[in-house]
């Protein structure tokens, strides 16, 4: 910040780039977060009569004439003007909303041990490693082959997850 300016000039700078770091947020969740109702932010909001703790229900970007806007709704959907808000409240909102990673790991789905063996039945007291493997293999060969395709699709559609569109 350059020191020629105003402190209310500062402020201002200060209240873009958390406007600014509420919107990148925004769209890490695809465009919008409602939170959940024990997990909202309080801002606080300056008004004419005074000020006000405001819930914060929602956020969302929004497309006005081509360009995208950030907009805070409070928990009855009201929008909040970022003008009211207080300098440095914006970033609780920020905060408040979790952060989505995405990384290129693989996602385990079961795992096998002698007590699996053991549930139904089994007497493990001489089942080595090599064997538990090669089992564990198996299993997983077979629940390719005959489960993971058709629930994978199932549960994932269930889930809302969107499919590509084909081109």
């Amino acid at each position: 910040m350059n020191n020629d300016k105003s402190i209310y000039a500062c402020y201002e700078e200060i209240k873009q780039r958390e406007i600014n770091e509420l919107k990148e947020a925004v769209q890490k969740m695809g465009g919008s977060y409602i939170f959940p109702e024990n997990e909202r932010p309080y801002i606080l909001c300056n008004f004419d009569e005074g000020p006000v703790d405001m819930c914060v229900g929602s956020v969302a970007i929004e497309r006005l004439s081509g360009l995208e806007y950030v907009t805070i709704y409070d928990k009855d959907g009201q929008q909040i003007c970022f003008s009211d808000i207080e300098y440095g409240h914006i970033m609780s909102v920020t905060e408040s909303i979790p952060v989505r990673k995405f990384t290129d790991r693989p996602f385990h789905i079961s795992s096998l041990s002698r007590e699996d063996l053991e549930q139904k039945g089994f007497d493990t007291s001489d089942v080595d490693d090599k064997t538990m493997e090669k089992l564990a293999s198996k299993l997983g060969d077979d629940y390719c082959e005959q489960l993971f395709w058709i629930s994978l699709e199932i549960i994932a559609e269930s889930m809302g997850i969107p499919k590509k569109s084909k081109k």
